[in-house]
């Protein structure tokens, strides 16, 4: 039986201020969890069915586990068909070193808002390589349970951190070859475009864009051109196509040097 300390501590994962007092998120769904359970993250607690847990004894170990039956995971789960599990995972302190970002390609999220948008964009920067994502304050929670669902397991691998972004793209603006590249409209055609294997990448908020602050900090302004050829066609990506096929081209032309 779940206690009732347990329900309300996972309950209260759902809001940002109870992820930092306690350090923990939460992650539903067998898929998922079996991804947390072979990354490096420090699991702190499983809930389960008893066929799930019986199942996965061997990978338990010192894990603290809890049986749940139907109505008991009702209470505590996101998902219309109940998951068999549910995780709870420490919040991982990530560090970076200068060089290793210098060497590098990052992607720099200036007030990302949707947690579906930046569980997209950590799924696709980790299919593209991407180790490393700096994102404001103004930015949605990482460790959201709908960010992590929509990550569909990078979050586990991506390194993230939240930081004031003027500072941080000062502190590498101008460094050896290192580039600052700036999503907009108005940009140079990314198909034309000089590109590098390292630098920043910055993906603005869904309505508004970049900001002028981050703005007066870009090297290069790039935009992926609409091939469409009807006035009636699509005005804009969602952010995270976007980046999709942005670090494609960056990708791409990395192979071809």
């Amino acid at each position: 039986m779940l206690s009732k300390q347990v329900t309300k501590i996972v309950q209260n994962l759902e809001k940002k201020k109870f992820r930092e007092k306690y350090n923990l998120f939460k992650t539903e769904g067998e898929k998922l969890v079996d991804e947390l359970l072979h990354s490096s993250l420090k699991i702190h607690t499983i809930i389960g069915s008893p066929d799930w847990i019986a199942a996965h004894q061997s990978l338990l170990s010192g894990i603290p586990v809890h049986e749940a039956d139907e109505r008991e995971m009702h209470g505590i789960s996101n998902f219309q068909s109940l998951p068999e599990v549910i995780a709870l995972a420490e919040i991982p302190r990530y560090t970076f070193q200068e060089p290793e970002i210098c060497r590098s390609l990052s992607l720099v999220l200036n007030g990302i808002q949707d947690p579906g948008n930046l569980g997209t964009i950590l799924r696709v920067a980790d299919w593209f390589g991407i180790r490393h994502v700096f994102c404001d304050r103004d930015c949605a929670g990482v460790y959201n349970s709908k960010t992590v669902q929509a990550s569909m397991g990078a979050v586990f691998r991506v390194k993230t951190f939240y930081t004031d972004l003027s500072v941080l793209l000062k502190q590498f603006k101008g460094k050896g070859n290192f580039s600052i590249f700036g999503t907009f409209l108005d940009g140079e055609n990314i198909y034309r475009a000089p590109l590098a294997r390292q630098g920043f990448i910055v993906m603005g908020n869904e309505g508004k864009g970049i900001s002028a602050e981050m703005e007066a900090l870009t090297d290069c302004k790039l935009t992926i051109p609409s091939f469409a050829n009807t006035p009636e066609s699509t005005e804009s990506l969602n952010v995270g196509v976007a980046t999709g096929i942005i670090l494609s081209e960056f990708k791409r032309r990395t192979i071809e040097q």
